[in-house]
């Protein structure tokens, strides 16, 4: 099932009109996040396992111990918790990955918007939120949702979609007046979307 979210005001000729002209896209969207749902081996949480972080692979590194810290020791995410379960691990690794997302993204964004100073934009808000098939979204508000999964991208990616973002606060559809608006703003948007694909793969 396929969700559309759309102003109140438009008409439904028009979304469907939209969604009929993007259909090859949105076919070609749901195929690549498809490769990220959990198959035959999803992620058992356990010492050895591989996981992402800020474009990195790291090994996991769990220790029982009364203090619960997560902290990136050389190549390992060391992670210390009371008990060493996987349902445990996988809650705080992923309270952890959240922690990070917020503060990395909303630096990120401090960062890029001097970029759109001519637009005169007010700072958009920064929200975490799960969404299977994309990596961020924007509303009618000015708000900007990003996946805390995200957060396993290196910070060049990351950029990136919030760039993308942050121009469809300006130009509300993928249109020419929003690629070109893209270009001018990243002009290597190409080559980090695909690294963004390859990596995140």
């Amino acid at each position: 099932m396929i969700q559309v979210i759309a102003p109140l005001e438009l008409p439904l000729e028009e979304i469907s009109k939209i969604v009929k002209q993007k259909g090859v896209w949105i076919l070609r969207q749901l195929r690549f996040f498809e490769q990220f749902r959990p198959a035959t081996s999803p992620s058992q949480h356990v010492s050895g396992e591989t996981h992402r972080y800020l474009g990195r692979q790291y090994r996991l590194k769990i220790q029982v111990g009364e203090v619960k810290h997560i902290r990136l020791v050389g190549g390992f995410i060391e992670i210390n918790i009371p008990e060493n379960h996987p349902s445990k691990v996988e809650s705080f690794l992923n309270q952890w990955y959240r922690g990070k997302a917020e503060i990395h993204f909303q630096r990120i964004l401090i960062e890029v918007m001097p970029r759109f100073e001519s637009y005169q934009l007010p700072t958009p808000e920064i929200k975490l939120r799960k969404m299977p098939t994309r990596w961020g979204s924007c509303s009618s508000k000015g708000t900007i949702y990003l996946n805390p999964q995200l957060i396993k991208a290196s910070g060049s990616c990351i950029e990136y979609v919030i760039i993308h973002e942050i121009c469809h606060l300006i130009h509300h559809n993928h249109n020419k007046l929003f690629y070109t608006l893209l270009e001018r703003i990243l002009p290597d948007w190409k080559q980090r979307k695909n690294y963004l694909e390859r990596l995140m793969a």
